[in-house]
């Protein structure tokens, strides 16, 4: 979740901005840099190797059977590893949240390294790269992420952009500006004043930056400089129905805040490897479905970048549809954040509806609630005030239904506080183990099937 903690544990990271350019950009101080993991992955080009899924299970030798052999032909090769590895959360989180990836800042190997491990998955799956502006590889959409020169700590960054920084008790936002590329060139205007007036304005930790003091291009190139290229990673499973061209996008943010001065990770397990890996454990069913010819619309998984600088990718997205895709084709909105932490029995909810679905995804969450086993025995309806925090406000600005699913907060009955862990080096699968065994973002999987085949599957409204 995009917020900031102001101690002195926290990331070093600096103040940062997109500029809306090419998304086929290249970052050349990243090529040829060695990448090693310690589970073996390793790459010298621009984004590392794909990395190795889950080894079969090995063929175990059993003495001859004195009785004769069977008729059926025996399998030349091992079956496929079960499905239910590729199924299960913990086994992606484990992965995500590893200090390999050091952090998963954006940008970084790490999220390079992230961004690949999904994005082989989803081809072991049979999904397919929907971004043919990125011939390349069309699994991703690129883009530059800049930092304002000076003060390399987060607080000092943030005042000398702003004069000063709010804080709300020991969590503080990091207010950044969005460059648009269709204002006229030589003239953008920066917006200029101070972080509460520019939130209430914008109602986003990130801001278009479209009134206030002008400057040049040039004048805000003598204070930025471009530190890399985050990504957006995409995979499509087509609908095979009547309204295949309508589509279901499903997200979660893969970035994370990366390393301390000290290069220590955090690495963000529940923030939000969870809700990466809960998305990765829904594409084998969803697959099969599509397979079987269940599955009427076609469904958008995204795993954005530089959530944590401020909604950066998912407001790339929209401003940046990839071929083929009209705003107006999005038939809803799903976005997974920190969903791994507190007890297995709650969720938390926010659905916005702004298409004339009143109660659309509420309706829907309902009933997937009760298409499971073991029901979620509390759906609570309690964190209005992270509903701008996350990447589905880039989509409800423009208009569309969101559903945003979370853990919840300290209290089971609602409101209180975020995990004691968020943002700090402490945020490890191992907290998830404690507090539910894995089953919570194991349920939200399952939870999430569920509401994928309701929204994708849906008779449309008699109009």
């Amino acid at each position: 979740m995009a917020t900031k903690i102001n101690d002195s544990s926290r990331p070093l990271t600096s103040v940062s901005r997109l500029n809306s350019q090419d998304a086929r950009s290249t970052d050349a101080k990243s090529k040829n840099r060695p990448l090693a993991f310690k589970d073996g992955f390793e790459s010298s080009g621009t984004r590392p190797s794909l990395p190795r899924l889950p080894a079969p299970p090995p063929v175990l030798s059993l003495p001859a059977p004195c009785t004769p052999a069977p008729t059926t032909p025996v399998p030349e090769t091992p079956a496929e590893p079960p499905v239910s590895v590729d199924s299960d959360p913990m086994t992606h989180i484990e992965y995500l949240a590893s200090d390999a990836l050091k952090g998963r800042d954006s940008p970084s190997e790490g999220l390079d390294a992230a961004s690949a491990y999904v994005q082989a998955h989803a081809e072991k799956y049979g999904l397919v790269g929907p971004n043919s502006n990125n011939p390349a590889n069309p699994f991703q959409q690129k883009f530059n992420v800049y930092s304002w020169l000076g003060p390399n700590t987060a607080g000092e960054a943030n005042g000398a952009a702003h004069g000063e920084h709010k804080q709300f008790g020991h969590k503080m936002f990091q207010e950044g500006f969005y460059l648009d590329e269709k204002m006229p060139k030589d003239t953008l205007k920066l917006l200029n004043k101070q972080y509460e007036s520019t939130m209430k304005a914008a109602g986003q930790p990130l801001a278009p930056a479209r009134s206030g003091k002008q400057r040049s291009v040039e004048e805000l190139k003598q204070v930025a400089t471009a530190t890399g290229q985050a990504v957006n990673t995409m995979a499509m499973l087509p609908g095979t129905g009547p309204h295949k061209d309508e589509v279901i996008v499903v997200m979660a943010h893969l970035d994370h805040v990366g390393v301390d001065r000290k290069g220590n990770p955090f690495n963000g397990a529940d923030d939000n490897a969870s809700g990466s890996a809960v998305l990765m454990a829904a594409v084998p069913e969803l697959a099969e479905a599509a397979k079987n010819g269940k599955l009427d619309r076609s469904v958008l998984f995204i795993w954005t970048g530089a959530e944590e600088k401020g909604l950066v990718g998912s407001q790339y997205f929209v401003d940046h549809p990839i071929p083929g895709l009209e705003m107006k084709d999005i038939a809803g909105v799903i976005n997974t954040d920190m969903v791994g932490r507190w007890d297995d029995q709650r969720l938390s909810v926010v659905d916005t509806n702004t298409k004339g679905q009143p109660n659309y995804f509420r309706d829907v969450v309902d009933q997937a609630n009760q298409q499971m086993a073991d029901p979620f025995d509390r759906i609570n309806r309690d964190i209005n005030v992270y509903r701008d925090r996350q990447d589905g406000a880039s989509f409800g600005r423009k208009g569309e239904d969101v559903l945003f699913l979370f853990e919840g907060l300290s209290n089971p009955e609602g409101g209180g506080d975020l995990i004691p862990e968020y943002h700090r080096q402490d945020d490890d699968i191992e907290k998830i183990i404690e507090d539910n065994g894995g089953n919570k973002p194991r349920r939200v999987k399952d939870l999430l099937v569920n509401v994928i085949n309701l929204a994708a599957n849906r008779v449309p409204a008699e109009k």
